[in-house]
C-alpha cells in the first residue's frame, strides 16, 4: 500500500437502530441550518457552509446591520456564504487514508477516539471498491442532483463551504455526500430510500486492522 492511500469511508453511531437504517437503505441527510443550530459538542458549527451565521435564537451577541445607511432592527437571522455557495443536504462520514509516519498514525488513533466519544462505538464502513458503486446507486434513487468529495480545512473563514470547513474540525477528516439546494432555515431532512438495500456495499462493525507488511505489528485496531 502506499502513503496516504485510500482505505474506505466510516460512519459512527451512538444509535445502533440509525445503523442498521443506513444498512438497510435509509440514506439520511442533513440540512446546514440543523449544524447551526445544534449544541452537541462536535455537531455544532455555527458557520456550518458559510463565512458568517447570526442566529438570535442561538442567544448571540446582538449585531448591527446597516443597508444603505438606515440600521435595522430586531434582526433575527443573518448567514453570509462565500461566492457560489449554497446550502444543500449532506451525508458525512470519516475518510481513512493510510498514514505516512508513525506520527500521522498517532494523531489517525487520536481522531478515531474522538469520533467514537463525540458520535458512538457503532460505526458503518465503505471499503474503497464499494463507493463507485453506491454513488451510481445514489445517483439512480435521488431525486437531487449530488456530488461528493472529501472536504478541505482551512482557517480562512472566506473559503468555507459545502465542502470547506474550519481547521478546529479537521478531526472529523469528513467525506460529504452533498445533495440539491435548500433554503439557509431548512431543518428538515432529505432521506432516499433504496428498497434494495445497502447491505452489499456498508458493512457494519466490521474489524479494521493496519498492520505492518510482516504481520507482527498492530498499528491500528477498530472494533466496536
Amino acid at each position: 500500500m502506499k502513503e496516504n492511500q485510500f482505505l474506505g469511508l466510516i460512519k459512527f453511531f451512538r444509535n445502533e437502530d440509525f445503523l442498521e437504517k443506513l444498512i438497510e437503505g435509509c440514506f439520511y441527510c442533513i440540512p446546514p441550518e440543523v449544524y447551526r443550530l445544534a449544541k452537541q459538542e462536535g455537531v455544532s458549527d455555527k458557520f456550518e457552509s458559510c463565512s458568517f451565521s447570526y442566529r438570535k435564537s442561538r442567544g448571540d451577541d446582538d449585531i448591527k446591520l446597516k443597508i444603505n445607511d438606515i440600521e435595522l432592527t430586531d434582526v433575527h437571522g443573518v448567514t453570509v456564504h462565500n461566492a457560489q455557495q449554497r446550502d444543500a443536504w449532506m451525508h458525512c462520514w470519516f475518510t481513512l487514508r493510510l498514514p505516512k509516519d508513525e506520527n500521522s498514525l498517532s494523531q489517525l488513533i487520536q481522531d478515531i477516539e474522538k469520533m467514537k466519544y463525540q458520535f458512538g462505538g457503532h460505526y458503518a464502513f465503505i471499503p474503497p471498491l464499494n463507493l463507485k458503486e453506491l454513488l451510481d446507486r445514489l445517483k439512480k434513487h435521488s431525486k437531487l442532483p449530488f456530488s461528493s468529495s472529501e472536504v478541505k480545512y482551512t482557517g480562512d473563514s472566506s473559503l468555507w463551504g459545502n465542502t470547506c470547513k474550519s481547521l478546529e474540525y479537521s478531526y472529523q477528516r469528513e467525506y460529504r455526500f452533498v445533495f440539491g439546494e435548500c433554503s439557509v432555515i431548512e431543518t428538515t431532512p432529505y432521506i432516499i430510500n433504496i428498497e434494495s438495500g445497502l447491505d452489499d456495499l456498508i458493512l457494519k462493525n466490521p474489524d479494521i486492522k493496519l498492520k505492518s507488511n510482516d504481520n507482527k505489528h498492530v498499528w491500528l485496531d477498530l472494533s466496536a
